[in-house]
């Protein structure tokens, strides 16, 4: 069908009408393969919809989708599953105690609430979940980001837009610390919009056990709407929510929060009373304060947190970390430290002789149920909905992780629903929004963990504490629960070792990443993940927006295979005489159908406007036709005007250099009306020169697009379905 000329490029040779019989016009392969559009309407649609389901329905089907530990159960092994999962349950619910009750802390509630969502995350989640190996509970990030809500309640009530439990005090910014948090331990919280100004608004509670109760309904309000939102979305098939979150972005954000996680716990480690700023760069705000305060550091809770951090650290790295293939069960050295820890505290009074601040009261027993005003959660319910869909995109993100490794199934609804009841269920039992841990997920992997079984005698482990061990915390330090959730954040600032390698696999995830740490750490948490999801976005419309429209030319792959590259990135790729092939590498719709049409006019050397222009112009200027100047005439001085000015589309004498374009639209995704316009005016503009347009590899998903605006009934002629069915269509002059 072509051959190599003697200056390397392509020619076409002549082909048979046997030999092209095989080749088809797009529109006829489609009239002859397609089948039918369904004319079906939308009300008979959705009719036939719920007709089929509810005669496909069975309970049976329905209580073992809904609750897959039925499935569980069924296939359960005691004999090889039984020894393992109690093994890995009971070693994820030691490291449960410990953090449950930091990352609570973290929350400004009483660390006896991670004990809480422990516990009946677990035990949920047992019953919901399809993620075999996750170990639910209290986590960091959802934390911090509850404590925001909290500190916008707090705000709000000091405001005298609340109840009256709060009394709002007005004071000189030169305060001590003690004036933050006097010698009673009671709460105070700073209102940041004037944080740094005369006359710094601070929140002191009259009531501290009215103010924690109604707090702890509002965390609960919030967790109650938000997960009922969450099992909406499920049943209604929105699991793919999370697909706006990419794991750069959400790596990225997990990062920057845990900037702001450990800033929060500083104040606890150096035995500082330290304001919440909230606000933008409220975690710069909140140094400076630090920096300014640390004079008045305690000696004694600074040891005490050095030490913490030091044994956790080298038990872990060099115990846990390195010998972790050998050992089936990781040291619980949060746990050990912790009873450590209350033990000396208690006989060495450390609260009383140096003013070390300590857990104090721990309620005992399980709290009864209790359905919180759901009103308090209305200014929050967009705070609410991101927490619990980041927590739902961790969720999911480590069961697929789990699922790929041990080869079984994850459905991402069932997900989406486990991850909604939790919320719910946590929030009527004094709790708040949780998500499966990372490193407790691994940990419970890693010692044999088969089914959700194990979350069972996790759950049980935490039930323990809480009904006999928990009165026992009273005098454990607050320093060493800053310390366990700062020695368990270090992998996360590792990440950042390896943005140099993420920016050489891909600058646009690396930017993404970047983005969403440093803008989570300036903006917060809220802002700054809506920010980063709509930076992703704009990411993706820039990057169709800069996608090359490329000049390709032909590679013989093999003796039967031919395949279109860049002329510009492949110096082997030919190109055809007289015939110009664009391969167009992006969707095309309203952000870049101008590009388009300008790019196509730059690659393909022709601009049809221009030579309209032009071709006026001499119209305008020449005398009649047939006129004789100098011996020539007017005809052909016009040639060789044009000849000079548009010397890519005619050599003056009569030959196009230029007679088709064959666009490459195999790659086109997706198209809307300015993209077929676009399309049209390409193809109308090369037409009205004389250059004929092709399309070749349109897309199936595009056709319909095609058909209903017109454009496939009046360029059904140009439509090709292969390179080689186009050539065969072309004849050159």
């Amino acid at each position: 069908m072509y051959t190599s000329n003697s200056t390397g490029s392509l020619e076409l040779r002549s082909i048979d009408v046997s030999e092209s019989c095989h080749y088809h016009k797009l529109i006829e392969f489609e009239s002859t393969f397609r089948d039918p559009d369904d004319q079906e309407h939308l009300s008979s649609k959705v009719q036939n919809g719920i007709w089929k389901r509810i005669k496909a329905f069975s309970l049976k089907t329905t209580c073992m989708h809904t609750f897959p530990i039925v499935k569980t159960l069924q296939g359960y092994s005691v004999k090889e599953d039984l020894a393992n999962d109690m093994i890995a349950g009971v070693t994820a619910g030691v490291m449960m105690i410990p953090q449950g009750m930091a990352f609570a802390a973290l929350s400004t509630l009483p660390p006896i609430v991670g004990l809480y969502i422990s516990f009946f995350a677990s035990l949920t989640y047992f019953i919901l979940g399809t993620g075999r190996q996750l170990s639910w509970g209290c986590i960091a990030i959802l934390s911090l980001m509850m404590a925001s809500i909290l500190d916008k309640y707090d705000e709000k009530v000091a405001g005298g837009g609340g109840d009256s439990c709060l009394n709002r005090t007005e004071v000189n910014s030169q305060l001590t610390s003690d004036s933050y948090f006097g010698k009673d331990n009671s709460s105070m919280f700073l209102n940041l919009s004037s944080a740094f100004d005369q006359g710094t608004t601070i929140v002191q509670s009259e009531s501290s056990p009215d103010v924690m109760s109604k707090r702890l309904e509002v965390a609960g309000a919030v967790s109650v709407v938000a997960g009922l939102i969450l099992v909406a979305a499920s049943r209604i098939g929105l699991s793919r929510i999370s697909c706006l979150m990419s794991n750069s972005l959400i790596t990225g954000f997990t990062v920057g929060i845990s900037f702001h996680v450990v800033t929060s716990q500083v104040k606890g480690i150096l035995g500082l009373s330290v304001p919440r700023m909230t606000g933008y760069a409220s975690i710069i705000k909140t140094w400076i304060y630090i920096f300014s305060k640390l004079p008045e550091t305690n000696i004694a809770t600074l040891m005490i947190s050095i030490i913490s951090m030091l044994v956790i650290y080298l038990v872990k790295r060099f115990i846990n970390d390195k010998y972790k293939k050998r050992m089936r069960i990781p040291i619980p050295i949060e746990l050990v430290v912790v009873i450590i820890a209350t033990l000396i505290s208690t006989f060495a009074e450390f609260h009383d002789k140096y003013k070390v601040k300590v857990v104090e009261d721990v309620p005992m027993g399980i709290p009864s149920p209790k359905f919180p005003d759901l009103t308090l959660a209305k200014d929050y319910i967009g705070d609410g909905v991101i927490i619990i869909v980041i927590a739902y995109a961790q969720t999911l993100a480590m069961a697929k992780t789990m699922g790929l490794k041990h080869n079984y199934v994850v459905d991402s609804n069932q997900e989406m629903l486990a991850c909604g009841v939790v919320s719910v269920v946590c929030g009527l039992f004094s709790g708040y929004i949780s998500a499966s841990s990372v490193s407790r997920t691994v940990v419970q992997d890693g010692a044999g963990g088969r089914t959700q079984v194990a979350s069972l005698f996790a759950s049980g482990m935490v039930l323990l504490v809480i009904i006999v061990v928990g009165r026992y915390f009273y005098y454990l330090p607050m320093c060493v629960l800053s310390s366990i959730i700062i020695i368990n954040l270090r992998t996360m600032f590792l990440k950042l070792f390896i943005l140099p390698s993420e920016w050489k696999k891909s600058k646009y995830d690396c930017a993404v990443w970047l983005f969403a740490c440093f803008g989570t750490v300036i903006l917060n948490a809220d802002v700054g993940l809506l920010a980063s999801i709509l930076f992703s976005i704009l990411l993706i419309i820039l990057r169709s927006m800069l996608t090359p429209i490329v000049e390709a030319g032909q590679i013989h792959s093999s003796s039967d295979s031919i395949q279109l590259r860049s002329v510009d990135q492949y110096s082997s790729a030919k190109a055809l005489n007289h015939i110009k092939i664009i391969k167009i590498k992006t969707p095309l719709y309203y952000v870049n159908a101008d590009i388009f049409t300008s790019k196509v006019f730059s690659k393909t050397g022709v601009d049809p406007t221009v030579i309209k222009k032009k071709s006026s112009v001499l119209k305008v200027t020449a005398p009649e036709e047939g006129t004789i100047t100098n011996g020539s005439s007017v005809h052909d001085k016009e040639s060789s005007v044009q000849a000079r000015m548009l010397p890519n589309i005619s050599n003056g004498k009569g030959d196009m250099l230029l007679q088709v374009i064959i666009l490459d639209a195999s790659e086109i995704s997706f198209i809307d009306l300015m993209g077929i316009q676009a399309l049209q005016f390409v193809i109308s503009e090369y037409t009205s020169v004389g250059v004929k347009v092709l399309l070749i590899g349109i897309s199936e998903s595009v056709i319909p697009m095609l058909q209903s605006t017109g454009f496939w009934k009046k360029n059904g002629d140009i439509l090709f379905l292969t390179l080689e069915s186009a050539l065969a269509s072309v004849n050159l002059s």
